[in-house]
């Protein structure tokens, strides 16, 4: 009976007022904080303030106090960062090493130094009712810094893969910007949870409803952000490429690929930008096989005037024996020539009778034995072709279908001029002229 009178007699009497730091006490620093706030209310009432005053005047003063110490303690973070940690980064020679400091992704985690503290000191404000609306915003911003600091993460990645040369065996900076949005997305549901109080699986399922309308609004976005996908995935373009667009008049270098356009450098030092969505619906011309083949294609004819072409006789051969890339084919043809019309009894007084040499022939057995001479032509490892197209108003054709071993494009254009510089002007000597269309100097030779 004692104790339960006791315990009444203990219930009847008032409740004492409950101090900060015993509502509160969540950690050190938040008790420590309270109790810093519970002086000031008392010193400010002793100033004269009422108690509603003084509660503001206590939590305006440790508010203010609270930013002082979180700047000052992110300046100390940075410094810290910066001198402790960067030291010895700048004599570490690797490309990671230079980049994390250039991207300053070390620096940016300095912000979440303020985050923690003032995370720290929130149970102190309870009393306050600030709380509720304060920590969600603390959440946010942690949040923020981590998304830069993986964007950071990123870019130190990308930067490292394009220093040492993986730019063009892959789309790097497509693929770094398909990362940064999804830790974007990520970064922004979490912040909306955090908002929201809510889980991000319950906006996730919530997207469902707003998709028809983002696919409407962001469709241009979307179907870059795919094109730019597959022609990662596929490899249809690198950095470096030489490629052709007909129907967009464009030919050139590409230099950048992103996810939703790719910045080519044209060869009059333009840069032309193509949605990478129309590198899918359209046709282009890759050059990057001939680059890595380490051969290019001359593909080229000489028009023969069809009126030069005529029967070569012994004594056309006998000249033409002279020429020594031509000597030894001359020699051979002439005798399995000869045997053969012997063999068949063939009345060669008349050409048309049996096989015949003829001056075109022989031209283009020059050409051949001329290209497998040539020290910058292929005559083995890629396809070597000299022959006649259908002739036509403009004469006799003879195509030249090989490579050369040298495909950059001035060396190119050098060695396929000189190779046509002499062809034409050896074409004579084998009584051939080449096909022009009648200019001014012959319509006035005619009318002389």
């Amino acid at each position: 009976m004692l104790l339960n009178t006791d315990s009444a007699a203990a219930a009847d009497q008032p409740a004492a007022h409950s101090s900060p730091t015993s509502l509160i006490g969540d950690n050190f620093a938040s008790g420590q904080l309270a109790d810093a706030l519970a002086w000031l209310e008392k010193v400010s009432q002793g100033w004269g303030l009422n108690p509603t005053a003084a509660s503001i005047f206590a939590m305006a003063t440790a508010i203010s106090g609270v930013l002082v110490i979180c700047f000052v303690a992110n300046l100390v973070g940075k410094l810290v960062i910066k001198r402790v940690i960067h030291s010895p980064l700048r004599k570490h020679s690797s490309v990671w090493a230079s980049q994390t400091i250039e991207q300053q992704v070390l620096v940016r985690m300095s912000h979440f130094v303020p985050i923690v503290l003032l995370s720290l000191a929130l149970p102190a404000f309870k009393l306050y009712g600030i709380e509720w609306w304060l920590r969600p915003l603390l959440e946010v911003a942690a949040i923020w810094v981590m998304v830069r600091v993986l964007w950071g993460v990123i870019e130190v990645s990308e930067r490292t893969l394009i220093e040492k040369g993986f730019e063009n065996k892959m789309p790097i900076v497509g693929m770094s910007q398909a990362a940064k949005m999804i830790v974007l997305l990520i970064g922004f549901l979490f912040i909306l949870s955090a908002l929201f109080a809510k889980s991000p699986l319950w906006f996730i399922s919530g997207l469902g409803a707003m998709m028809a309308v983002l696919l409407l609004i962001f469709k241009d976005a979307i179907l870059g952000f795919v094109a730019g996908v597959q022609i990662a995935a596929n490899q249809m373009v690198r950095v470096g490429d030489w490629i052709t667009v007909p129907s967009k008049g464009v030919d050139g270098d590409v230099e950048i690929i992103t996810l939703t356009t790719v910045h080519i450098r044209a060869f009059d030092k333009t840069l032309v930008l193509i949605p990478a969505y129309d590198l899918i619906t359209t046709p282009f011309q890759n050059w990057r096989g001939m680059s890595e083949s380490g051969g290019r294609r001359i593909k080229r004819s000489i028009p023969i005037d069809i009126n030069s072409i005529r029967f070569a006789d012994e004594s056309d051969i006998d000249r033409y024996r002279k020429f020594s890339l031509v000597h030894g084919y001359l020699s051979h043809t002439t005798d399995d020539i000869t045997a053969w019309n012997e063999g068949h009894n063939v009345d060669t007084t008349n050409v048309v009778n049996g096989r015949q040499q003829t001056n075109v022939g022989i031209y283009r057995a020059y050409i051949k034995a001329y290209l497998h001479n040539h020290p910058k032509i292929f005559s083995e490892k890629f396809t070597f072709l000299v022959r006649q197209l259908e002739p036509g108003p403009n004469g006799l054709p003879i195509e030249l279908y090989v490579f050369s071993n040298d495909n950059r494009w001035v060396q190119y254009e050098e060695i396929q001029a000189d190779i046509f510089d002499h062809l034409l002007a050896a074409a004579p000597h084998f009584d051939l002229q080449v096909y022009q269309s009648p200019s001014g100097s012959d319509v006035r030779a005619l009318k002389a």
